[in-house]
């Protein structure tokens, strides 16, 4: 399930504040570690397996994201943990960012692409909520997030990604 593009895209059409920057990144490797650095917040988006039913949003700060199993999963180089911990060797003070995974527990995690099961799709405007609450957003840009997340619940003809 390709939940973070997703969930990327619909923040990315909100009028989101100018400090707030969307960043979609196909895959979590080291090429990540200077924004996780430089950033004095960042929220993570991705699909998760964590036991929950396939579609459940669940949101872990800095020290239950880094505690979570170090095994990359799908496509992914490296895992979250893995990259907290080398931001926490380099930076010794990253640990006290505010640093969050916005997680959509997933049912396809073996393939790598933008579909989403039924169940993750349903899920994605509960996860943008989530995220825009970490941000503190108003609660007209949580109005906003409920409309232009919509086109999640049906599937799309088409979908085109040219540059992530």
């Amino acid at each position: 399930d390709g939940v973070g593009i997703q969930i990327g895209r619909c923040l990315s059409a909100l009028p989101l504040p100018s400090h707030v920057m969307v960043r979609f990144s196909p895959q979590i490797d080291l090429d990540l570690i200077d924004y996780l650095l430089a950033a004095q917040s960042v929220i993570f988006c991705d699909a998760t397996r964590m036991g929950h039913l396939c579609g459940s949003v669940s949101v872990h700060d800095w020290q239950t994201t880094a505690s979570l199993s170090s095994q990359p999963y799908c496509c992914h180089g490296i895992g979250l943990s893995d990259l907290l911990k080398i931001a926490g060797e380099l930076e010794p003070r990253a640990d006290r960012r505010d640093i969050h995974l916005v997680g959509v527990e997933a049912r396809v995690l073996d393939t790598f692409g933008v579909e989403l099961s039924d169940e993750v799709r349903v899920a994605v405007p509960k996860a943008v909520a989530a995220v825009l609450r970490l941000l503190g957003a108003a609660d007209e840009l949580l109005a906003s997030a409920e409309l232009i997340s919509e086109h999640m619940r049906s599937p799309p003809l088409l979908d085109v990604v040219t540059s992530c």
